[in-house]
C-alpha cells in the first residue's frame, strides 16, 4: 500500500536513496549532476542533494514515493515549483503524466516538424498557399472549442486583466466592458479553437484553476476585484456544425461561435467560483474529482478548485 503525505525528512530520504539507487553511494541526478549519498542536504557540498516533487505541491502534487525524486540542489533550485517544463543544469525537461503518476523527461525538439517549416512570407502567393493547405487539412476533422468566460466585478485594478492576459496567452482573447445586464463589471473570453487531444482540454482546465487560485486567495481579498466568476466549457464542432443546426441532436450544437449565446445562463452576481460543463467534465480529470448525476437541464458543474498550497502562499503576501 502506498503512503502519500508522508513526512519529507531525512529517513524518508534515505529510504528513497536507497530504493531507487540500491548500494550506490554517487551517482547523476536527472540533469546530469553528481550527488553523494552523505551529502544530504548539504549546500556547502558540490555533491548536496535532497528530495524534490515531480508534480509540485503547489499542484497538489503528494508527498509519496511515486512523486518523489532525488536530486542536486541546484537541480530542485532550478525546477521549483515550474510545470509543465523547466530548465535544469542548462537542459529542458518535461513534466509529463503516465497513467496514474507524473515522470520527468528530457524535451525531445521536433526536428522533422522544424525541418519541414519554413518562414511564412504571406506576401509570396506559394508560401501563403502552402500554410493554408496545412490549415485546411487540420481544421476539416471534428474537434473540441474551448470557451472560457471569466467576469470580474467592479475591477479596481487593469493590472489584473494584464495577469489573464499572460496566463491565456495562447488563446485568442476579448474583452468586454459594455455589459447592460450586470453594471460595472469587466467580462473576459478565452477561446481555443483547437483541441484534439483530451490533454488540450486538461491545459486549458488546469489555467482556469490557475487563474481561481490568484482571483479567489490575492486579487479578491486585495480588492482589487469585488467578485469574480470563471465559466469553461468545451462544445464539439465538425464541418458540417459550423454550418448546419440540428434541434433534434441529442448533444446541443451551435451553428456558430457566439461567447453571449453560450454564456447567456450565467448568474446574475458572482458567486467567487469556477464551474465546467459536461464535456469538461467527460474529458479531463474534473471526472475523477467530482461525481455527479447528469442532467441535461444542468449546463455547468461547480468545479472550484485551487492550488492548495499556491492559495496559502498567496495569502501570506497579502499579510506581508
Amino acid at each position: 500500500m502506498k503512503k502519500e503525505n508522508m513526512e519529507l525528512n531525512r529517513e524518508t530520504a534515505m529510504r528513497l536513496w536507497n530504493k531507487t539507487f540500491g548500494k550506490k553511494t554517487k551517482v547523476k541526478d536527472f540533469a546530469g549532476r553528481e550527488i553523494v549519498k552523505g551529502a544530504y542536504n548539504d549546500r556547502s557540498s558540490d555533491y548536496g542533494w535532497n528530495v524534490d516533487h515531480i508534480l509540485p505541491q503547489s499542484r497538489d502534487g503528494k508527498t509519496a514515493d511515486h512523486n518523489l525524486i532525488c536530486c542536486h540542489i541546484l537541480t530542485n533550485d532550478e525546477k521549483a515549483d515550474r510545470f509543465p517544463a523547466f530548465k535544469a543544469n542548462e537542459s529542458v525537461f518535461e513534466i509529463i503524466k503516465v497513467e496514474n503518476h507524473y515522470e520527468i523527461r528530457p524535451k525531445q525538439a521536433n526536428t522533422k516538424q522544424e525541418e519541414n517549416d519554413e518562414e511564412l512570407n504571406l506576401y509570396d502567393s506559394a508560401s501563403g498557399i502552402r500554410f493554408f493547405k496545412k490549415l485546411k487539412g487540420i481544421q476539416n476533422k471534428s474537434r473540441l472549442v474551448g470557451t472560457i468566460k471569466i467576469r470580474l466585478s467592479n475591477l479596481n485594478n487593469t493590472a489584473v486583466v494584464d495577469f489573464i492576459e499572460e496566463i491565456f496567452k495562447e488563446e485568442s482573447i476579448i474583452f468586454n466592458r459594455d455589459n447592460q445586464f450586470y453594471g460595472n463589471e469587466v467580462e473576459v473570453y478565452i477561446t481555443n479553437y483547437n483541441m484534439p487531444l483530451k490533454s488540450d482540454s486538461q491545459k486549458l482546465l488546469d489555467k482556469c484553476i490557475l487563474i481561481n487560485t490568484y482571483l479567489g486567495s490575492y486579487f479578491l481579498a486585495s480588492e482589487y476585484i469585488d467578485g469574480y466568476e470563471i465559466y469553461y466549457r468545451c462544445d464539439s464542432y465538425s464541418k458540417k456544425d459550423l454550418y448546419d443546426y440540428d434541434p433534434k441532436r441529442l448533444s446541443y450544437k451551435y451553428n456558430h461561435i457566439d461567447n453571449n449565446h453560450l454564456f447567456s445562463f450565467a448568474s446574475t452576481s458572482c458567486r467567487n467560483e469556477l464551474y465546467i460543463n459536461d464535456l469538461v467534465y467527460i474529458n479531463t480529470e474534473a471526472c475523477k474529482k467530482i461525481k455527479y448525476e447528469y442532467n441535461s437541464n444542468d449546463d455547468f458543474k461547480q468545479y472550484d478548485y485551487i492550488y492548495t498550497k499556491l492559495a496559502k502562499n498567496l495569502r501570506k503576501e497579502i499579510s506581508k
